[in-house]
């Protein structure tokens, strides 16, 4: 089941986020930029920190309740969604995303590149996305142990291909207070 989708510009601005499941926390609107700047500095960082040269950073951040998947374009905007953990692979989910995203938003003359895509189109065929993948949740997902969270860093090799044997799986567990 997808629970949101997170759009972010290369500075780390949060350009969209809509919410499918009526058990998310709900947040402010200074609360999801906070999140947007976080991932995107995270991000970074473990791009940078990465054993393996030409990492492009965090894939999946996974935890026992949910997962947030990240793709990032050539021009840095990075597409986050928000999934149940046994939902399987997104690869198709993300190209899917990406292709709505060009048509209703990179190919539309009234919007400005790197602002808040305010496109009703755009969100009507986002939200035929996420129904057609099963995806609209209507009651609160199971909440076992919030606190422990793996983060999996993509590695790429030399040659700009993806290697996920190159490199152990970093992972973060927060102890909780």
């Amino acid at each position: 089941m997808i629970f949101s989708i997170y759009i972010i510009n290369k500075a780390g601005g949060l350009v969209y986020n809509k919410d499918y499941s009526d058990g998310l926390a709900k947040l402010s609107a200074n609360e999801y930029l906070v999140l947007a700047g976080t991932f995107h500095g995270v991000h970074a960082i473990t791009s940078k920190i990465s054993p393996v040269p030409g990492s492009s950073g965090i894939e999946m951040l996974e935890s026992d309740t949910f997962r947030i998947h990240c793709t990032q374009t050539l021009t840095g905007t990075k597409f986050l969604l928000m999934t149940d953990p046994p939902q399987p692979s997104i690869d198709h989910i993300m190209k899917k995303i990406y292709e709505i995203y060009s048509d209703y938003c990179v190919k539309n003359p009234f919007h400005t590149p790197e602002m808040p895509i305010r496109a009703d189109l755009f969100d009507a065929q986002l939200l035929k996305l996420v129904k057609s993948v099963g995806g609209l949740v209507l009651s609160s997902p199971t909440v076992n142990n919030p606190y422990t969270v793996n983060i999996i860093n993509s590695g790429v090799t030399g040659s700009g291909q993806h290697s996920s044997t190159s490199s152990p799986t970093p992972t973060m567990v927060n102890t909780g207070s």
